[in-house]
């Protein structure tokens, strides 16, 4: 088994969780009931997949801790914070990391899981970075500790027919000068240089894509090539088994959409919640 095994859920920052709940079910998406981190102010919900998700995450007691969240949304937006990289032993990641020069302090988690029946408490290991990444990026390590609490046969069926994360976007002045700190840090590998776009992964599985500002477009074709282009975390594209399943759940939630010559489908971020949205088939 890899320290790291690719992208274990992607955090969507949204300004009011209920809203973004009945946006994301308009999108196709099934939801899981909502959680409360436990000793925290923040909750989520949840559009589980085979092997990752997609965690939209909210305050829900504005006294309480936020990890910083109310600060990201006052200074970007609603949109992409960010990721958790998928482990099924902690600390072989945070050795891992540590030795690529990005030391991670080790916590443990809990939300409690709001059931029809009575709460449940899905617990996590996770280990936090003490320092950023290249172009300042905080991604964490997440080891699930109560996997049956939260993959459930009728959580990951959608009706968009989503099946995982197929990669995320994020924009960086000038992708290729991070080349070489990425691969210092998760090894040869685990970086890919295509022109001026990488592909830089944790492990195995989806990739997280650098861009420049310019081409972000080309990978969202939503996304005017002359609108104001969101620096950082920006986009995400969706697998689906069928994209007309795709393309039927956005018509019937009220969406427009671009379909480019591959035929994915494209979701503008004032329609996505301040992201970039793309579904492509699996």
């Amino acid at each position: 088994m890899k320290p790291l095994a690719g992208i274990d859920h992607a955090l969507v920052g949204v300004a009011d969780l209920e809203a973004a709940r009945e946006l994301w079910t308009r999108l196709g998406f099934t939801l899981s009931p909502r959680g409360r981190h436990k000793g925290w102010g923040t909750g989520n919900y949840c559009a589980m997949f085979a092997h990752d998700y997609v965690e939209l995450l909210g305050i829900v007691d504005p006294a309480g801790f936020d990890n910083g969240l109310n600060a990201m949304l006052a200074a970007q937006g609603p949109g992409l914070l960010g990721f958790a990289a998928a482990t099924d032993d902690v600390g072989a990641a945070v050795e891992l990391l540590t030795k690529g020069g990005i030391p991670h302090e080790r916590k443990a988690l809990s939300r409690l899981l709001e059931l029809p029946d009575g709460d449940v408490e899905p617990a996590f290991d996770l280990a936090m970075p003490l320092k950023p990444y290249p172009a300042g990026m905080k991604p964490f390590v997440c080891a699930h500790l109560t996997r049956d609490l939260v993959w459930r046969p009728e959580w990951i069926r959608h009706a968009n027919s989503a099946t995982g994360i197929a990669s995320l976007t994020f924009v960086a002045e000038d992708p290729i000068a991070l080349r070489d700190p990425f691969e210092a840090i998760l090894g040869l590998g685990a970086v890919t240089a295509t022109d001026d776009t990488l592909a830089v992964r944790w492990g195995t599985g989806a990739p997280l894509m650098i861009v420049k500002p310019d081409d972000l477009s080309f990978l969202h074709p939503a996304v005017a090539s002359d609108e104001p282009v969101r620096m950082g975390f920006a986009g995400m594209t969706i697998a689906v088994g069928d994209v007309a399943a795709a393309r039927a759940a956005l018509k019937a939630g009220g969406f427009d959409y671009e379909k480019d010559l591959a035929g994915a489908v494209h979701v503008a971020p004032d329609d996505a919640g301040g992201l970039a949205l793309s579904f492509e088939k699996a």
